[in-house]
């Protein structure tokens, strides 16, 4: 028997459910018997509430588990948020191939469901769930979904069906090598569309190899890139095992040159500032980019600099909290 409070989301605040409590309302979850919004709702409150130290990230994680006949996007777009921020977190442990198999085997029954190609009648939303969780699955280690995606890259970037496109773009970047990277750099280049050009420009944040790494941050500062895009090389490589402390020493190397290019939009650099260093979850790393701008001039990007460490010592509490027991769940688990 399970008990569901502030159905419907009408009201503005978290739930938090004892262990048991949010256990048993995992049948509800498998079976369907909660609506969209709550499924959505209970996975959230729990990982929200674990990041806040309320609950323990291995329930929240044991709540996720049960959504694997998922199908509605809204809560798939969620839960792939919650275990993203899990995965940031937890960047730097060595049970992250776990976590990247987790993900791997929750997506698995909605990857096959989907399919690559859409559906005479299927759900109105399942064009966004579909890049959705193929590109999910793909990036962590899914083999089928990426032997799939570098096919279809290889047919052309351009008979791709545009849904589809940064999920192929990433998925080959992330578990390919030069060749894989410099295809997707090729699209970059020649695409006339500067929407195709950010999508190209994304999936480069996901290259896993040092050399490939170093020459996309090289570009952030050559002029191969419009000023207005450069966050999004730090932003996606920030959330990139590989790439965060390889581009956290890159902004801190370069630091008087991407200053001067950008000097009339603060925002800019208040926004890189940000998404490179709040991926990280440790004190040593808190104390080492307060340091850093104790000694460097970042003009308009104090507030995102005091935002970005306080989020490095969340992360970093969350993780002194949680490490042991979400080693234990996983180490647990029959799947992986």
């Amino acid at each position: 028997t399970w008990v569901k409070l502030n159905v419907g989301q009408t009201g503005f605040y978290r739930v938090k459910y004892s262990d048991e409590m949010l256990a048993a309302l995992g049948g509800g979850v498998e079976d369907m018997s909660l609506g969209s919004v709550d499924r959505l709702s209970v996975q959230a409150d729990a990982f929200q509430l674990a990041k806040a130290g309320k609950v323990s990230t291995s329930s929240a994680l044991a709540i996720a588990d049960k959504y694997r006949s998922e199908e509605d996007y809204t809560v798939w777009a969620d839960l792939a948020g919650s275990l993203g921020d899990v995965m940031t977190c937890w960047a730097e442990q060595d049970n992250y191939g776990k976590l990247q198999k987790f993900a791997v085997v929750l997506m698995g029954d909605i990857v096959k469901k989907v399919g690559w190609e859409g559906k005479p009648g299927e759900p109105p939303l399942w064009p966004l769930l579909r890049p959705l969780v193929i590109g999910v699955a793909g990036r962590n280690g899914d083999s089928a979904v990426a032997a799939d995606a570098k096919a279809r890259m290889d047919k052309g970037w351009d008979t791709l069906s545009a849904d589809l496109r940064f999920a192929v773009y990433s998925i080959v970047v992330s578990t390919g090598g030069e060749k894989e990277f410099d295809q997707v750099l090729d699209v970059f280049k020649k695409a006339s569309m500067a929407e195709e050009r950010v999508r190209a420009l994304r999936a480069l944040g996901y290259a896993k190899e040092e050399k490939l790494i170093q020459r996309l941050l090289a570009m952030s500062i050559d002029g191969s890139i419009r000023s207005q895009d450069v966050f999004y090389v730090f932003g996606t490589l920030a959330n990139n095992r590989a790439g965060a402390a390889l581009s956290w020493k890159f902004l801190q190397d370069n630091w008087s040159t991407i200053i001067e290019m950008f000097a009339s939009g603060q925002f800019l650099l208040a926004r890189i500032v940000k998404s490179a260093t709040s991926c990280f979850a440790s004190q040593a790393r808190a104390a080492e980019v307060e340091a850093f701008f104790k000694d460097h001039e970042a003009p308009g990007a104090e507030r995102a600099i005091q935002q970005a460490l306080e989020v490095i010592r969340s992360n970093a509490g969350w993780l002194e909290r949680d490490a042991a027991s979400v080693d234990e769940w996983l180490k647990g688990h029959k799947d992986l």
